[in-house]
């Protein structure tokens, strides 16, 4: 194929044919059965890969089965394998002597440091595990949303970081309150934004302020008042590591350290009229802090958090047409009080999100160009993390509290050359019979015509012309008229090496780098 040069290649990465103000913004459903592309689209937004045998299986379904599936399937599986150092507590070396204190400090820097590398390569696998539901896409939706970085000043331990992780995953698509009361006293959180140092002597407004701005409401929605007042709210909170020193890695309330004063928070007063305790501290503090911030800015919230979830599974450069969908989805999410299952379940089945302008629109971060190849041939998870790393989406260490930038960040003129060598990496990692044994155990690839086919739906999300089908099929002939086929697969080496070649145009496609 003809070199495509770096400026006709985001040219062509961000041409669009059609104005957004053309897309159908109604989030009725779409009732028509699902065309193979459009259940390929579906299963990109969901998934980080796909598989061809199970764009098979929903071909001619309609979007409400398929969706319906997709959440089934979430739902069944919040549950994967913990990492091997998930329960792996310690005491505090600090409390230890001899040869367990060398134990202690050693198994303490392997949980701030290398575990935590371990645990992004323990996700990597999850990954490439979930290709039929919407979980692990979910999952890193709040990852970003709710950025909390692991390589900090005092790094945080890994099992505080899985443990974040576990308290996404159960909560994907449930209940945003729930989710906001849940991470005011999460473990790493806690340490991340400084809320183990937050106590009524000299309150900390780090997680106060980000709760606000970045969490649930959003810049210019507060004030600094609601500020100084939510973090006296919140005093109190600690959490430690140690097993001689309490339960590990679960926040718990210093009472002595929690702010006894009134308070005035958007115009709600926190009065401690009850019995200071735990329990109560959680209800009549944390909670009532995001009911009120719900009550009263319930609408604003729904709306911020509608917007990125678009941003995130729809279109990343919202325009005035997604605006008015944007609303609708606020609406539905205020309307089931908080609830988010059925405002997503209603996008995904929409007319909206099946809209021929959607299709192909979204930019790869590094998780959906790293995992859609490495889902299908052998490389090390490990390994994969490391790239996706150097690519700018470090798992578990975003770069700031607000998370990845995304959209064209992730794809320039700097990035894309260093993208394309680690894809080739990846490719160069298996044996030519390797790739002819993946090529050969997909169904029909004894035909020429249909095994282009399903690498192509694999990697681009849109068809291509005629002109360059042909081409990318001419990479597994060689020039050879296509009833040869039949015997180049005889030989493994040879048909291992065209699989490469197909693989090497691929991925410097424009389209390989959209979903």
């Amino acid at each position: 194929m003809a070199a495509v040069s770096r400026r006709n290649f985001f040219e062509s990465l961000f041409e669009t044919s059609q104005t957004r103000l053309e897309v159908n913004s109604s989030l009725d459903e779409y009732t028509q059965p699902l065309s193979r592309l459009q259940v390929q689209h579906l299963l990109r937004r969901a998934t980080f890969s796909l598989s061809n045998n199970i764009i098979d299986k929903f071909v001619g379904k309609t979007a409400s089965f398929v969706v319906d599936e997709l959440f089934a399937k979430a739902d069944a599986n919040i549950n994967p394998t913990p990492p091997f150092f998930a329960n792996d507590y310690i005491k505090n070396p600090g409390n230890l002597t001899g040869k367990q204190r060398e134990e202690a400090e050693a198994k303490k820097s392997l949980l701030v440091g290398d575990y935590n590398l371990a645990l992004g390569e323990w996700w990597v696998g999850v990954m490439k595990k979930d290709t039929e539901s919407f979980l692990e896409k979910m999952v890193l939706f709040w990852h970003d949303h709710f950025a909390t970085q692991f390589a900090s000043c005092d790094n945080i331990p890994s099992i505080s970081m899985y443990r974040q992780n576990e308290l996404f995953r159960k909560n994907y698509a449930g209940n945003f309150r729930t989710l906001l009361e849940q991470i005011s006293i999460d473990g790493a959180m806690l340490k991340y934004l400084n809320g183990n140092e937050n106590i009524s002597e000299s309150p900390n407004e780090n997680y106060a302020r980000e709760l606000m701005e970045l969490f649930s409401l959003g810049v210019g929605n507060y004030t600094e008042q609601d500020i100084r007042e939510a973090a006296k709210i919140l005093t109190g909170w600690k959490v430690n590591i140690f097993l001689d020193e309490g339960t590990p890695y679960k926040a718990y309330l210093n009472a002595n350290q929690f702010d006894k004063t009134s308070k005035l928070f958007m115009g709600e007063v926190f009065q401690v009229n009850y019995e200071i305790n735990e329990q109560n501290v959680f209800k009549n503090s944390v909670q009532k802090l995001i009911d009120v911030i719900l009550a009263k800015k319930g609408l604003v919230s729904a709306k911020y958090l509608s917007n990125k979830l678009y941003q995130y599974f729809v279109y990343a450069n919202v325009q005035k047409t997604d605006t008015a969908v944007v609303d609708q989805m606020a609406k539905l999410i205020i309307d089931n009080g908080f609830e988010l299952k059925p405002m997503l379940k209603k996008l995904f089945k929409s007319q909206h999100f099946f809209d021929d302008l959607n299709i192909g629109n979204q930019i790869k971060s590094p998780a959906e160009t790293i995992v859609a190849l490495v889902k299908h041939i052998d490389y090390n998870d490990r390994y994969a993390r490391n790239i996706m790393a150097a690519l700018g989406l470090e798992l578990f260490n975003p770069p700031n509290v607000a998370g990845w930038r995304g959209y064209r960040a992730w794809v320039s003129t700097k990035t894309l050359p260093t993208t394309i060598h680690f894809l080739k990496e990846i490719i160069n990692n298996n044996s030519n019979t390797r790739l002819a044994d993946w090529a050969l155990s997909i169904e029909g690839s004894g035909d020429v015509h249909i095994l282009t086919e399903r690498f192509v739906e694999l990697f681009l999300a849109r068809p291509v012309s005629e002109d360059r089908f042909k081409k990318f099929k001419n990479t597994f002939l060689g020039g050879a008229p296509d009833y040869e086929w039949y015997e180049i697969i005889k030989n493994k080496e040879q048909a291992g090496q065209r699989v490469r070649s197909f693989l090497f145009e691929i991925i410097k496609a424009p389209e390989y780098f959209l979903f």
